[in-house]
């Protein structure tokens, strides 16, 4: 098996399963608490049908191959998730700047407007691409 860590794109990767190696740790315990849970589910079941351990073992297993294959994918959904709810709201956040560079930009244009001044103040956009505020 080859344990030497590939470079992606800048993003570090190890395993047969490419997980990022920032995630192994939540893979990790992703893995172990459902497969766990898993089979700790699966001995009390067969526990109560009176099975053979072979029975419990072989139940056992598949859920080691699920959780193996798809603790790598609930990790990055849920990375997928958090990433994509941080990006809204630094969104939001730009929006809600610009739109108040804007209003206070509007607020000054028209009074200087309603006392009958020149105003050739360049708009919030076109001000090297910064909202600040002259002064």
């Amino acid at each position: 098996m080859n344990n030497t860590i590939r470079y992606d794109d800048d993003a570090e990767r190890a395993s047969i399963f490419t997980v990022p190696v920032r995630r192994i740790r939540p893979h990790f315990w992703t893995f172990s608490i459902f497969f766990i849970t898993t089979t700790i589910f699966y001995v009390y079941v067969h526990a109560i049908d009176a099975d053979t351990p072979s029975a419990i073992m072989g139940d056992v297993v598949y859920a080691a191959g699920f959780w193996i294959i798809f603790s790598p994918i609930l990790v990055g959904g849920v990375a997928m998730v958090f990433a994509e709810m941080f990006r809204q709201k630094a969104r939001q956040a730009g929006r809600e700047e610009m739109n108040t560079a804007w209003r206070e930009w509007n607020q000054r244009r028209e009074e200087a407007h309603a006392e009958g001044k020149p105003f050739n103040e360049p708009t919030p956009d076109a001000r090297d691409g910064t909202n600040s505020q002259r002064t």
